[in-house]
């Protein structure tokens, strides 16, 4: 999806994906690579839209993205056509993150559903 922007592949995304595969939340991986905690679940979201095998469910529990968010979320997406995320995020309101949209388009990316 063009709206999700470059995905290129760091060093950062390649650590913040092998702690969270094992087991870490983003608090503890924000730590270890000395980031904010909204740039460890990016590192993760993009590992995850590049088709990195984590677990999605966890990453939705652990970015605050129930079912009914993903399904608000995505169809906001859906019926999006500037391909923004500005866009998106100004149409769900505040309540949303940057983040919680990013991971709802991954997973879009990677045709997986909560």
């Amino acid at each position: 999806m063009r709206m999700y922007g470059k995905n290129q592949p760091s060093n950062g995304k390649m650590q913040a994906f092998e702690l969270l595969k094992n087991g870490r939340d983003y608090k503890e991986i924000a730590s270890s690579l000395r980031v904010q905690q909204s740039t460890a679940e990016v590192y993760t979201i993009d590992a995850l839209a590049a088709g990195a095998p984590l677990d999605h469910g966890r990453m939705a529990n652990l970015l605050g993205v129930t079912r009914d968010i993903f399904e608000r979320v995505m169809t906001v997406i859906t019926a999006n056509t500037d391909s923004k995320l500005r866009t998106i995020r100004d149409e769900l309101g505040e309540s949303f993150s940057y983040n919680q949209i990013r991971f709802v388009l991954a997973c879009m990316i990677r045709d997986l559903e909560l």
